[in-house]
Formats: C-alpha cells, sequence, structure tokens
C-alpha cells in the first residue's frame, strides 16, 4: 500500500469513525451534552466541537486557505450545528484528499500555530497529527458516552477495515 493510499484509508476511517461518534451522541439532550463530565474539553459537546474544529484549521493549513469559521452553537440546535460542521468538514477532507498525488504528500506547509509561531511541516506529517488527533479525542469522547449510557459502537480501525472489504458491522 502506498503512503497515498494509507492517507486515504486514514481519512475515510476518520470520517467513518467521526459519524459513528456522532451517531451514538444523537441520543443525548442538550443537557446531557453539555454535562461537564473531566475529558480535555469537559463536555461532550466540547470535545465534539474540538475535534471539528482542529479539522477545519488544518484543512485550511493543508490548502493555503484561511479556514471556515465555525458557527455559534445555539440552544436547541447543538448537535444539528455540530454534525452540519462535521459534514462539511469530511466535504472539504474528502476533496483535498482526491486532489492530492504521492508526490505531493512530501511538500512542505507553512502555518502559523496557535500560539502565534510559524511552523513547517511535512504534509503527511501533518496529515497523520490530524488523523490520530481524531482518535485521541473521539476515544475521550467514547468514554464520556460510555458514561452517559449512550456508548458508540466498536470504532477501531479494524473494523472500519471489515466494513470495507464488505463484512458485517461490528455493533458491540
Amino acid at each position: 500500500m502506498s503512503a497515498l493510499e494509507q492517507i486515504h484509508a486514514l481519512y475515510e476511517y476518520n470520517e467513518w469513525a467521526n459519524n459513528h461518534v456522532l451517531d451514538a451522541a444523537s441520543g443525548l439532550s442538550e443537557e446531557e451534552l453539555s454535562q461537564e463530565l473531566g475529558a480535555s474539553f469537559g463536555t461532550v459537546q466540547g470535545n465534539l466541537w474540538h475535534a471539528v474544529g482542529a479539522q477545519v484549521l488544518w484543512l485550511g493549513r493543508f490548502t493555503g486557505s484561511r479556514p471556515v469559521e465555525l458557527p455559534s452553537l445555539e440552544a436547541g440546535q447543538v448537535l444539528d450545528v455540530i454534525r452540519q460542521a462535521y459534514r462539511t468538514s469530511h466535504e472539504g477532507l474528502r476533496r483535498f484528499v482526491e486532489s492530492l498525488s504521492e508526490d505531493g504528500l512530501s511538500r512542505m506547509i507553512s502555518y502559523v500555530d496557535t500560539r502565534g509561531a510559524a511552523q513547517e511541516r511535512l504534509l503527511w506529517q501533518a496529515m497523520l497529527h490530524v488523523a490520530n488527533h481524531g482518535t485521541h479525542h473521539r476515544a475521550e469522547t467514547a468514554l464520556l458516552l460510555t458514561s452517559l449510557r449512550r456508548p458508540p459502537r466498536q470504532l477501531d480501525y479494524v473494523f472500519f477495515e471489515i466494513e470495507r472489504a464488505g463484512g458485517a458491522p461490528r455493533l458491540d
């Protein structure tokens, strides 16, 4: 498998796993979504919002464009707004990944980090970071969802590959 094929697979997995976490969160009330449970960003809502915000930020860095500003979260629509932000982010990431060539993964990207420092990274390294970052926060969010009695289905990469090859989903 080439590096480009691996990036394609990781970003397909990222979207697949994000959608399953969002599905599990869809049964929560807004009170449960905003309940402080001690994760990196405190709440299910906070973790989901942070992860999608990072995807949007990094997509802008990958493309050299200004990231799209996320809408505000308004009472009564929180999960709908979060879901739409993920949908838009996934669409942008899919388009970007489809536009890549094997050689393009080795290009250097320059950006200013969130502390204002100029940075440079190889594109493939930054892309692996985004996939890994998503996995980290999905795991935290899965734990929060489980504590709220809304555990997501199995999110391990191997189950994604089994399904992608036509196997039955592992829901427990």
